[in-house]
Parts: C-alpha cells; sequence; structure tokens
C-alpha cells in the first residue's frame, strides 16, 4: 500500500512536470528529483493524516496493522534495501495470541519482523524509541509497549499491559537480550530472562525466530541490497515449559537460535 503511494506520487509528479513544461529534456533529472521528494513528503502526509483513525480504533484493528506492515515493506524496500527469505511461515499460529523471541543485531529488526506477521502484533521497544516524532505517536496504537530499564515498576506495568493484549489474541514481539549486544556475531549473546513472562504469564506458544544477515545492513544500506534469512522454529508450547525456570526456557530458545546460525543457515 505504502509503497505504490510513494511510487504513483513520484511516477505523477514527475510525468507532469515532463508533459505540461516547455522546457527541454536536459531538465527531466530536476523533474525526477522533484517528484522524488514529493513522494516522500506525501508519506509525511500519509502518516499524519492516518493518525484519528489510528487513535480512535481497537489496538487490534486488522486495517491499522495492514498499514504498518505495509510501512515497514515501504522501509525495507526504498531505504533498507532488505532482500528477505523466509524459511517455515507455515509454523506461525494461526489463532490465538503468541510471543515471538528473536536475535536482535540491527534496527532493521523490527522492519523484518513485521513483514513475517500477518496478523495483528505488537512489540516490546525500549524506552529510547518512545523518543522519535511520530513514531512515538503510533506506536501505543498498535499495541507496543514501552520497556524502561531503569523503572522497573513502569517496566512491569508494561509487561502487564503486553500479557493483557495476548489473552485477547493480539502477537507480541520481543529482542530478549535486552537491546543491541553484538552488532558483528549474529548470535544471541545475553539472556534477560524476565523477557520471557511474556510468555509464561500469559501461558501462550512461544515462536523463536532467528534472522540471519543482519549485521550487514549497516554495512550496506541503503546503497547495496542485503540479503536476509528469516527461519521461523516450531511453536514451544505452554506443555513444554511450564515446568522449567524462564532462565532456562531462555536457554532453551537461545540454543534453537544459535545452532541454526551455527549449522549454516546462511546459504
Amino acid at each position: 500500500m505504502i509503497s505504490i503511494i510513494f511510487v504513483v506520487v513520484w511516477a505523477l509528479v514527475t510525468g507532469l512536470l515532463s508533459g505540461y513544461t516547455n522546457l527541454s529534456l536536459w531538465y527531466l533529472p530536476l523533474w525526477i528529483i522533484i517528484g522524488y521528494i514529493a513522494a516522500w513528503l506525501s508519506m509525511v502526509l500519509v502518516l499524519t493524516g492516518m493518525l484519528p483513525y489510528g487513535k480512535y480504533t481497537k489496538v487490534d484493528n486488522k486495517f491499522k496493522h495492514y498499514f504498518i506492515r505495509s510501512i515497514a515493506k515501504f522501509i525495507s524496500i526504498f531505504f533498507l534495501r532488505l532482500d528477505l527469505k523466509v524459511v517455515g511461515k507455515e509454523k506461525l499460529p494461526k489463532t490465538g495470541g503468541y510471543v515471538i523471541y528473536a536475535n536482535h543485531k540491527s534496527y532493521a529488526d523490527p522492519f523484518i519482523l513485521y513483514q513475517v506477521i500477518n496478523r495483528p502484533a505488537g512489540m516490546a521497544a525500549k524506552k529510547g524509541i518512545y523518543k522519535l516524532p511520530i513514531i512515538r505517536n503510533w506506536m501505543p496504537m498498535f499495541g507496543c509497549i514501552q520497556i524502561d530499564r531503569e523503572n522497573n515498576r513502569e517496566a512491569a506495568k508494561s509487561i502487564l499491559k503486553g500479557i493483557e493484549q495476548i489473552k485477547q489474541g493480539m502477537i507480541m514481539a520481543i529482542f530478549p537480550e535486552g537491546g543491541i549486544k553484538d552488532r558483528e556475531d549474529e548470535q544471541m549473546v545475553a539472556i534477560k530472562a524476565g523477557a520471557y513472562k511474556l510468555a509464561t504469564k500469559a501461558e501462550a506458544p512461544i515462536v523463536a525466530i532467528t534472522m540471519i544477515g543482519t549485521t550487514d545492513v549497516k554495512y550496506r544500506a541503503p546503497w547495496r541490497r542485503t540479503k536476509i534469512k528469516v527461519i521461523i522454529h516450531d511453536p514451544i508450547y505452554k506443555e513444554q515449559y511450564e515446568q522449567i525456570s524462564t532462565a532456562e526456557l531462555g536457554e532453551m530458545v537461545m540454543k534453537m537460535v544459535n545452532e541454526t546460525i551455527k549449522n549454516g543457515s546462511k546459504k
């Protein structure tokens, strides 16, 4: 949706300037640049115009989440230039809430996950993300929760909100390393056991996801494409984790993710 609007505005403005001016074709590069700028301005207008709709619709509104996924795809194609290959998408639960846990090595990671998920989904994000213009307005509207690592009470409130959303059938995604710990090593290098309470307290399935190739994004975007492989693992259900601690559960997920990377899945 967003990608189509961008391309249409770019082509339309460029075409109108070319067709309705009597200037030489030497000016065509200028019309292309102006059309490109107009296309980006149209993105800002669309985001701003959608704010009232986002504010006054339910957190799990399907069109709102479709809109967010289209933004993620737009950014991935036109800015980050990601080439995604998804393996195991059929393993994602078709109904009910669940929690995604993935390795986190790039700021591109949330945009990747939103292209994999095709149902209403929110994310657990660090407090700093909520300081960004426009993003800070949109994130709460589609179920994202703010994790304040310096305020345990507020973090606990956010986790409770996320648990309630999962129980209502939404998907939540969280990066259990607690941020980007190592931008060069794609493996999970840390475990925040508390992150797994989001799933255990909701008694929801856990879906581990391995993302391979994201460490290359910072060296290639936006000038070169980056091939990303996303591997979706078999869900872990309540019956499989209810007898173990969150620390042990974290070790289990980390092992699933890291062994996939070690086994050469980047081929």
